[in-house]
């Protein structure tokens, strides 16, 4: 234990997805809990239940039956997996069984840091009775979330916070506006709001842990879209002696990082462009857990809030890259400007961008029922999908010419994947195979089908 007062522990504490091969000692799993009952409770009811899991079988039923798809669950030594009594007061309007459970838990995580001991809370898990079954709890007991506790075996940065001028008022709420919206409309959003989104969201899973646990959103560096974009993206860049590269929007920088370890030493100056400095600030601890900082990567930030502005030269960039972010626009025009301004004459542009015509049969049912909430974007923000003729009007009036289109992930293949799960199913294992080495070959397509891909793939030239 440690002489930290309550805002040290509160300004030090982090979430921990990495742990040691270590065991918890019983007395600080006791001491973890004590905390829980010393926090506020709605009528000093004091209804939880905390159950502790350290049998490896037991957090395999655990995550098989939440359909929890995190590592922490087993890499964790231990699982505190907390439960509370809503039955006295499930009619409550301040959901207050909720609100009590939720002190609990943050006492818990305050009194891990007072031990040393890492913790992270776990609450995206997908169905939280399959926790309540594995552990045998009683039906009058509600699952509200799960804490993984083990010695810590990483040390992440801390996120941006909020300033307190921002999310304080006086006297009367001034709050006006949304930080950011519920719904995946991008006519809705404004630059501020999908800035702030961006910068916030993108912190959710910490860094450094992509390729070491297992996690709901995999490392986009392994996906077949983004082994093509490395492939042409080297093409491109070797057209030219020491080209100045441009990476629009980088996020979490996953395509920059590949063009680094692809083709870094090739590359003169390699820009990456993003709305807030706390996406940068993410970008860049992540790139330290990987990889040595190259001299030739540079930063950009956008300026002015509340318009679109590259802050490089006009004609400075030999290769653009924009890796399916258009579709965060309603009206992409300003920044296909924005581009074509930077870009050199001759120099070339790899866009791509989400196809409407391809069949996303999720997102017709939702259009069809006027469900509009983030969904699946819930950690990417809005979305847009692209007719190819709508888009390529837009390429041709910002001044682009369009070189090639080609198709990424053709629908072929969603074909394909039905007919070999069918053939799985009825235990057609040869012919299932043989379907899937067909899959792997189908990923790229310059034919008619490619306007029916998942995403294409435009090369721009500035003439």
């Amino acid at each position: 234990m440690n002489n930290a007062t309550f805002h040290d522990l509160a300004r030090s504490r982090r979430s921990t997805r990495i742990f040691k091969d270590a065991p918890v000692s019983p007395e600080i799993i006791r001491r973890i809990v004590a905390a829980a009952t010393e926090a506020p409770t709605a009528c000093n009811r004091q209804l939880w239940h905390c159950v502790a899991v350290t049998d490896s079988e037991t957090k395999i039923r655990m995550s098989r039956l939440s359909h929890a798809e995190q590592s922490y669950l087993y890499d964790a030594p231990v699982l505190l997996a907390v439960f509370y009594d809503c039955s006295l007061e499930n009619r409550n309007p301040c959901k207050t069984p909720f609100i009590t459970a939720g002190m609990a838990l943050y006492a818990m995580l305050m009194a891990a840091e007072e031990e040393g001991v890492g913790a992270i809370y776990l609450g995206g898990i997908r169905n939280p009775s399959g926790i309540a079954r594995a552990l045998n709890a009683p039906p009058f007991l509600t699952n509200v979330g799960v804490i993984c506790l083990g010695h810590k075996a990483d040390n992440p940065p801390c996120p941006p916070r909020r300033p307190v001028d921002e999310i304080l008022s006086h006297e009367q709420c001034d709050l006006k506006r949304p930080h950011f919206h519920a719904d995946i409309r991008p006519h809705l959003w404004d630059l501020r709001q999908l800035a702030d989104f961006r910068e916030k969201l993108i912190w959710y899973k910490g860094v450094h842990i992509d390729g070491l646990t297992l996690h709901a959103d995999p490392d986009a560096r392994f996906s077949d879209k983004y082994r093509y974009m490395t492939g042409r993206i080297g093409t491109l860049c070797a057209e030219c002696k020491k080209p100045v590269v441009l990476d629009v929007l980088s996020l979490n920088g996953a395509l920059a990082l590949q063009m680094i370890n692809t083709c870094g030493d090739d590359i003169g100056t390699l820009y990456t462009y993003e709305l807030t400095p706390g996406t940068l600030e993410y970008m860049n601890a992540y790139f330290q857990t990987l990889i040595r900082r190259p001299e030739n990567l540079k930063e950009l930030t956008n300026q002015n809030p509340d318009i679109l502005r590259i802050p490089l030269p006009d004609n400075r960039a030999d290769v653009i890259t924009c890796y399916e972010r258009l579709e965060h626009f309603q009206d992409p025009a300003p920044l296909l400007r924005e581009m074509y301004r930077v870009l050199k004459p001759g120099g070339k542009a790899l866009v791509v961008v989400s196809n409407r015509l391809y069949p996303h049969i999720y997102r017709y049912k939702r259009m069809r029922n006027h469900e509009y909430a983030l969904g699946r974007n819930w950690n990417r923000g809005p979305e847009r999908k692209y007719e190819p003729r709508e888009i390529e009007t837009g390429f041709r009036t910002a001044g682009f010419r369009i070189g090639s289109m080609t198709g990424l992930q053709p629908v072929e293949r969603k074909v394909i994947s039905v007919l070999e799960n069918i053939c799985r199913k009825f235990r057609l294992h040869n012919q299932a195979d043989s379907l899937s080495g067909i899959n792997g070959q189908k990923f790229t397509v310059r034919g008619i089908s490619r306007y029916f891909s998942s995403s294409l793939a435009y090369e721009l030239s500035k003439s």
